[in-house]
């Protein structure tokens, strides 16, 4: 089958659960499709990660939108100097935090972009489309009426923003703007023929809000090797870059409200892994180190306590996943293990607020049968539900039908 792929990000460095949901997926599929993407050159999306895929998948056609097109668009331009301005003179501000929710940039549907994406689809005999992440949702109105579309729900953003603005007080303007882009994503995905959404819980607040189309629940995988279980090694382990708001929200909440709740001379140190974490955070508390990003993931987490301290955001948390094929014991927030069949006090240990979060690290540090039983459990989850033969199984049987 010819498979276009639109999307806003190439999946590759691997630094975020999107990366490797998208990834893993082409991966094992490429051989038995043919597959193009279509994405947008710009400061996640760079030539050297397009070398790498090239190299890694001779197979795949991939049909970059060059930057220079984008920086053509006069808004485009304007907007990116507008926010980065914002972002270093007012970034913690109520108003810009109700915009960043509520006008995202970055991504336009000009003709000149809609052109592009319809000949490419014409030159490839595109049979089946599929649309990755929100930022492209909106594509779905200027591509052909008569080749099915398939949409990758890789979370719901419209339950992102409201988690995310519970503790924004809005005002009218705003409340009606968040309640028309809810109205409108709706919309988009009763315009496709197929949804595909990472998580039952996602797909149930989908029907629940009016999406009437099909919708089928294909989780993301990772191919995070079958590792054993080590011993703790003092260390506890959150993995997320700052570029997603969600990480942001759940370290600041973690190093504010239930560090100071810790026994941190039992923990030899906090590390954070994932790029672009600001320099200030380093100095916020002695055993909190931000590692960036690392090439051995399961080094890392080997020997580790993972801990998912997020608050908001909607569909799958893959590092979840990598730690459970890690072997490793996890401390999660309910948000955090959302739509994952993990159990509390089977396969992880999951506290919402700041005091059972620490009680929860705590107990657990001097513990380390339990460290070794909830491990072992989650691991047995994951090969049973979540490898990647058997979700990519699932993936290619929703193309087929």
């Amino acid at each position: 089958m010819n498979i276009t792929i639109i999307t806003p990000f190439l999946p590759y460095p691997l630094k975020s659960g999107g990366a490797q949901a998208q990834y893993n997926f082409i991966d094992t599929l490429r051989k038995e499709h043919r597959i193009q993407m279509i994405f947008p050159f710009n400061g996640k999306n760079r030539p050297e990660a397009l070398k790498h895929l090239q190299k890694v998948w001779p197979e795949v056609t991939f049909l970059p939108y060059s930057y220079g097109r984008q920086l053509c668009h006069g808004p485009f331009l304007k907007d990116k100097i507008v926010r980065a301005l914002k972002l270093k003179v007012c970034p913690k501000s109520e108003r810009f935090q109700a915009e960043r929710a509520l006008k995202p940039y970055g991504f336009y549907f000009t003709q000149d972009f809609v052109n592009f994406v319809n000949l490419a689809i014409v030159a490839h005999h595109t049979e089946l489309i599929q649309v990755d992440f929100y930022q492209y949702q909106h594509v779905v109105n200027f591509l052909p009426t008569e080749i099915r579309k398939v949409y990758v729900q890789h979370e719901i953003r419209y339950v992102r923003n409201q988690r995310l603005l519970d503790q924004v007080h809005l005002t009218p303007q705003e409340e009606t703007l968040f309640k028309e882009m809810k109205q409108t994503e709706i919309d988009d995905l009763n315009k496709y023929n197929q949804i595909i959404a990472l998580t039952e819980t996602d797909k149930e607040v989908m029907m629940r809000d009016g999406v009437k189309v099909p919708i089928a629940v294909s989780p993301a995988a990772v191919n995070t090797p079958i590792l054993s279980y080590h011993e703790w090694n003092g260390t506890v382990v959150f993995v997320g870059g700052y570029s997603h708001i969600p990480n942001q929200e759940g370290m600041e909440w973690f190093i504010s409200e239930v560090l100071p709740l810790l026994n941190t001379d039992a923990i030899k140190a906090i590390n954070v892994v994932g790029g672009g974490w600001p320099q200030h955070y380093q100095q916020r508390h002695e055993k909190v180190h931000f590692l960036g990003f690392v090439d051995d993931l399961q080094e890392v987490l080997k020997g580790a306590i993972v801990m998912v301290p997020i608050l908001t955001g909607s569909g799958m948390r893959m590092k979840i996943l990598d730690a459970a094929a890690s072997c490793r014991p996890i401390i999660t927030t309910a948000v955090g293990v959302e739509g994952l069949d993990f159990r509390h006090e089977q396969s992880c240990l999951i506290a919402d607020t700041p005091a059972d979060f620490a009680h929860a690290i705590n107990s657990l540090v001097n513990d380390g049968a339990k460290m070794k039983e909830l491990g072992t459990h989650a691991q047995a989850v994951f090969q049973e539900k979540y490898s990647v033969e058997a979700l990519a199984k699932v993936r290619n049987n929703i193309y087929k039908n």
